[in-house]
């Protein structure tokens, strides 16, 4: 049985195709997540009860309330494009994983608060539930 024996031309090719694969990877992290408008949206008990417009040039708190009757409350801070939830007091969430998450800035990424049940997800403005089209 012979032996394959690669040739420079092989070389160059194998290599053309590792950095065109290094390059996509490299776009999608960085470009990625970045869509035309970005909203973050607040879930609490599996209801939606904000969605919060993600600008660069915003800044500002969103205080929403949460709990069976709504008696606490907790605190977003928006921050060009990106998105944090400030602590809460330690008898409501223990360990404040929720807010040790800090910023928050591509579609993949989310907060989530378990025993209060509050989550923060990311959502593009042409978001309608589709994956995609097909024609």
């Amino acid at each position: 049985m012979q032996k394959l024996q690669l040739k420079p031309a092989d070389y160059i090719i194998i290599g053309l195709l590792i950095i065109a694969g290094l390059a996509g990877f490299w776009y999608n992290y960085h470009h990625g997540g970045q869509g035309q408008q970005k909203y973050a949206v607040i879930h609490v008990d599996n209801k939606v009860v904000a969605e919060l417009s993600l600008n660069d040039s915003d800044h500002y708190h969103y205080i929403f309330t949460f709990g069976d009757e709504a008696q606490h409350e907790a605190v977003i801070e928006v921050d060009g494009g990106r998105v944090r939830m400030l602590e809460l007091d330690a008898s409501l969430c223990p360990r404040g994983i929720c807010a040790h998450t800090g910023w928050i800035e591509h579609s993949y990424e989310s907060i989530v608060c378990l025993p209060n049940r509050i989550m923060i997800v990311f959502r593009e403005a042409d978001s309608d539930g589709l994956d995609g089209i097909t024609f």
